[in-house]
């Protein structure tokens, strides 16, 4: 994987997890205490994801949601149903345009540095 893909695979991670736990607070009754464990298990899938099977627009699967689903439920987090459904949603709008983003623009990674 490129430098400059890593850097962007860990921003839209954190960028989906700061959106999902966004969204999900609109329906906090769903998960109690369970709130930060959700976001993190859901992160977690989706960044595996966007690294290992992501290829750019037209690759976005549901399989990765449905994985959410069932660890979520495995672990007995509360509100597994709305935040996988949350999840698909935000990406469906958003992963396959930051990709097209990421690659227009020039690498930000500085290559001067005395490791290059």
């Amino acid at each position: 994987m490129r430098a400059e893909q890593q850097l962007t695979t860990k921003e839209e991670t954190d960028k989906f997890k700061d959106e999902l736990k966004k969204n999900l607070l609109r329906s906090k009754e769903s998960f109690g205490d369970d709130m930060d464990d959700v976001v993190m298990v859901c992160a977690e899938i989706f960044n595996e994801f966007l690294h290992k099977e992501y290829g750019g627009p037209g690759t976005l699967m549901v399989e990765p949601f449905t994985d959410m689903l069932l660890a979520l439920k495995e672990k007995k987090l509360r509100g597994a149903t709305v935040a996988a459904r949350t999840a698909l949603l935000w990406a469906q709008n958003y992963v396959d345009k930051d990709w097209e983003i990421w690659n227009s623009q020039p690498s930000q990674v500085n290559t001067s540095g005395p490791y290059s």
